[in-house]
């Protein structure tokens, strides 16, 4: 069984990636004004580069996404199916940082969402070179005689402060004390989630399931009460489950540099786009931007709380047990 995946009230909405924000609102467009005699497409008079680029300096792989703004008289369902209508023919991506320029592969590896747009491949740029410090973007597109530059400066990652790393791997909930989750380092835009993981048993078989608890903060306490309402409105009855055991906690935490904030707080393509959405990038619209994580792995409910979960009003029905 798939694990479970949820969120807490201040982070439900789904989320798009950015790189498929502007295709989507030109058939939304589209759909909304159907009611009209004149129906006008937001499509350009000639194609724009779109670029999505979020590094890791962690990261063993780095990829680039270049997409195109529709262009074109024709309709635009028409050119959703259109490779050409997505993608710029012949072009490059180069590089360049401290270690020197180094050109990006084209590869198809990551295939698209299936939909009303193009999907037997993705066009992307690949480069499994060791990144630093800071890095610059050079991609030349000789179709439109286009060249689009971007930069960011890698981030270190963050460090765990509270709970700390070297101590045991215990979470000490009690009836009236919080756990404090705290770590520091560059935060223009942060997620912390506390990972649950438990293990569901049934007469089949058994399955490793987590539930996440996402908060969009480096700083926060949790209160045992709190975590026993999350399980109660997240983790499901069912009547073919046997028993569940606690497996431990998760602690991943991910930060975006400024750049990322900017764009997450700026961009607004439905008021934008006929103008100029928000972009960092030269000649083309999108983001350049970096991000780093760090993670505490399989810290450990102290046995009050595993008791408490038990038999607690909240969540005796969910079939946790002792061990």
């Amino acid at each position: 069984m798939a694990g479970h995946y949820r969120f807490d009230a201040s982070n439900r909405r789904n989320k798009m990636k950015p790189f498929q924000i502007l295709p989507c609102l030109i058939i939304a467009l589209l759909i909304l004004s159907g009611c009209n005699e004149d129906v006008y497409a937001p499509v350009a008079e000639s194609p724009y580069p779109v670029v999505h680029c979020v590094l890791n300096k962690a990261d063993t792989a780095h990829y680039l996404r270049l997409t195109k703004s529709f262009s074109g008289p024709v309709d635009a369902y028409a050119m959703a199916q259109n490779p050409d209508s997505l993608y710029f023919r012949h072009a490059r991506v180069v590089a360049e940082w401290c270690g020197g320029p180094t050109e990006m592969e084209l590869t198809h590896e990551i295939r698209r969402d299936t939909g009303i747009f193009f999907s037997q491949y993705s066009v992307l740029f690949k480069t499994t070179e060791r990144l630093e410090r800071g890095v610059v973007m050079h991609i030349y597109l000789p179709e439109i005689n286009t060249e689009v530059f971007g930069s960011t400066t890698l981030m270190e990652p963050p460090v765990f402060l509270k709970p700390n790393p070297l101590l045991k791997k215990d979470l000490n909930f009690y009836d009236d004390e919080y756990v404090l989750i705290q770590w520091e380092g560059l935060k223009g835009v942060c997620e912390t989630t506390f990972r649950f993981k438990y293990l569901e048993v049934t007469e089949s078989g058994m399955d490793t399931c987590h539930l996440d608890w996402i908060r969009n903060s480096a700083d926060f306490a949790i209160l045992p009460q709190d975590l026993l309402d999350y399980f109660n409105h997240w983790i499901k009855d069912k009547r073919q489950v046997n028993y569940r055991k606690i497996l431990g906690i998760d602690i991943l935490v991910s930060t975006g540099n400024g750049q990322l904030a900017d764009y997450l707080k700026f961009k607004d393509w439905s008021i934008d786009y006929i103008d100029k959405p928000y972009s960092n990038l030269i000649n083309a619209y999108g983001i350049m931007a970096c991000r780093a994580d760090n993670a505490l792995i399989d810290y450990q409910f102290n046995q009050r709380f595993i008791d408490t979960l038990v038999n607690s009003r909240l969540t005796e029905h969910l079939k946790f047990v002792r061990w």
